[in-house]
C-alpha cells in the first residue's frame, strides 16, 4: 500500500523534514515568535507533530481523544509563551507544506492507482491539520479565557474532539 511508503519516507527522512520546517519557520515573517526558540527544542515540538500525523493515520481513528487533549494543551502551552495565535497557525501550516513538498518530490508515484492513492493520503494529512489547527485555537483561547476552570473538565476535551470529528467526517 502506498500509505506505507508515504509513512516510510516520513520516518526515514524526519530529520530532513525537521530541518526543512525549522528553516522555514524561523525565516518566515508570519513567525517571528519562533526566531528566539532553540533548534532542539523546536525539533523535538515539530518532531512531536509528524509522530502523531503517522500514527493517526495508521490508527484511522479521527476521535482519538489523547491527540485531541495533546493539542488542546499545545495551544494553551503556545499561548502561555506568548506566541501569537496566528504564528502558532502559520507554523502548523508549514509543517504541512514541507510535508507535502518533501512527498511529492520523492517521485513514488508512478500510475493511476498511485495518483488515487496520494489523493487519499492526502485527503487524511489535510483533515489530522484540520483538526491540529482547531484543537490548538480551542486550547489558545481556552488559556486566554476568563474562565480556566472550563478546560479542567473532563467533558470540555471530549466535547472538542467529538465536535471536530463530526465535522470531519461528514
Amino acid at each position: 500500500m502506498l500509505y506505507g511508503k508515504f509513512i516510510q519516507l516520513v520516518e526515514d527522512h524526519a530529520e530532513e523534514l525537521t530541518k526543512a520546517w525549522i528553516e522555514e519557520v524561523k525565516q518566515n515573517p508570519a513567525t517571528p515568535g519562533y526566531n528566539k526558540m532553540p533548534d532542539d527544542l523546536l525539533a523535538k515540538r515539530i518532531g512531536d507533530v509528524y509522530k502523531r500525523l503517522h500514527v493517526w493515520i495508521l490508527q484511522n481513528d479521527p476521535a482519538d481523544l489523547e491527540s485531541g487533549e495533546h493539542y488542546i494543551k499545545l495551544g494553551r502551552e503556545r499561548a502561555s509563551e506568548e506566541i501569537n495565535l496566528s504564528e502558532v497557525i502559520y507554523s502548523i501550516i508549514i509543517s504541512r507544506a514541507v510535508l507535502s513538498r518533501f512527498v511529492h518530490n520523492q517521485g513514488i508515484i508512478n500510475s493511476t492507482f498511485d495518483v488515487q492513492q496520494a489523493f487519499e493520503f492526502f485527503d487524511k494529512v489535510n483533515n489530522f491539520y484540520d483538526k491540529v489547527n482547531y484543537l490548538v485555537t480551542l486550547g489558545y483561547e481556552s488559556y486566554k479565557s476568563k474562565d480556566k476552570e472550563a478546560f479542567k473538565k473532563t467533558e470540555f476535551i471530549e466535547r472538542s474532539v467529538n465536535s471536530i470529528t463530526k465535522w470531519l467526517i461528514k
